[in-house]
């Protein structure tokens, strides 16, 4: 066997391990669950010159501005573009996840004053998995409401889209979304983007119910937004399967950044270095133990599948 055939042997085996304990820890049934190795995770940022006070203060200030937006907003939309109708708010995709977001940041700043305020290195952090799950999906949906309004709702003529106050809500919060992902330390699965899914399936049908049942929308009965008219029901269905199809883009991206993050603050010494090293070093040791077996032909893929699949949830998720 040359060396050329054998280094090609290597690289494909080790690759072929690579990705199974891949898709095995991000699509394992555990995976689609909200347990976490490191619930410190929720109330730390990932940047280590962010002190817990620091913060703690972070997440306070931002709850505190959503909560002051979105009670200014309900009855200002309410008063002048629904005709003081208020339900009306409550049927637009975006003040959904709006809502969703405020509720998820000003959970997780509680979280913070709770378990920062003064920090136990002893206390145990429950009930983070519902946090997570809410803080998913808002993440999720916020930006890709605010991508579609950019695209397609910018230039409407209803004053709730073409209003600047219109235009801040779906600029500010997906910004806001964003800049948190970016300093917090949350971590983000692929297998949790079925419940942003779940979420964009749950508003269809609600929009079929709410035309289904002669709800008054903005644009006349039944209708909420110009290209879900379920009149035309293919066209709806359409538009509610681009909107799924978007989302799940939406939320690789996500996990894109989310992994680039870590690698960042690796990079820099930041939180979890030392964990990733481990890790990246146990990745070496598997390198050279497929080369050794590949020299003498006796390579047990089994026993190095369970070698991988032993370290699979122990660290911050796939990327370390």
């Amino acid at each position: 066997m040359t060396e050329e055939v054998l280094g090609k042997q290597k690289r494909s085996r080790f690759w072929k391990l690579y990705f199974h304990e891949f898709f095995v820890s991000e699509f394992s049934w555990k995976s689609f669950g909200c347990s976490h190795d490191r619930p410190d995770d929720f109330i730390d940022s990932q940047w280590l010159w962010m002190k817990p006070w620091l913060f703690t203060t972070y997440r306070v200030l931002l709850s505190l501005g959503t909560l002051v937006w979105i009670c200014f907003d309900i009855p200002r939309e309410i008063h002048n573009y629904f005709h003081d109708k208020t339900h009306i708010w409550f049927v637009y995709a975006t003040n959904w996840s709006f809502g969703l977001l405020t509720l998820a940041f000003f959970l997780l700043a509680l979280y913070c004053l709770i378990y920062n305020c003064p920090r136990r290195k002893d206390a145990t952090l429950i009930l983070y998995g519902p946090i997570w799950l809410i803080y998913i999906i808002a993440l999720d949906t916020i930006i890709v409401v605010s991508i579609v309004y950019w695209v397609a709702l910018a230039n409407s003529s209803l004053g709730v889209f073409s209003s600047i106050w219109g235009k801040l809500k779906h600029s500010l919060a997906a910004c806001l979304a964003i800049l948190d992902l970016l300093i917090s330390s949350i971590p983000v699965r692929l297998a949790h983007v079925v419940y942003p899914i779940l979420m964009g399936l749950i508003y269809g049908v609600f929009s079929y119910l709410f035309w289904l049942g002669g709800g008054e929308g903005p644009l006349g009965v039944g209708q909420v937004y110009p290209g879900l008219n379920w009149i035309h029901p293919k066209t709806a269905i359409l538009s509610c399967l681009c909107a799924l199809l978007f989302s799940f883009l939406i939320h690789i991206l996500i996990y894109v950044t989310y992994y680039i993050r870590v690698k960042l603050s690796t990079c820099f010494g930041g939180r979890h270095a030392e964990t990733v090293n481990q890790m990246e070093e146990g990745y070496n040791d598997l390198r050279d133990d497929v080369e050794n077996e590949l020299r003498d032909d006796v390579v047990s893929e089994s026993s190095v599948t369970t070698w991988m699949e032993d370290r699979t949830g122990r660290y911050y998720g796939t990327v370390e």
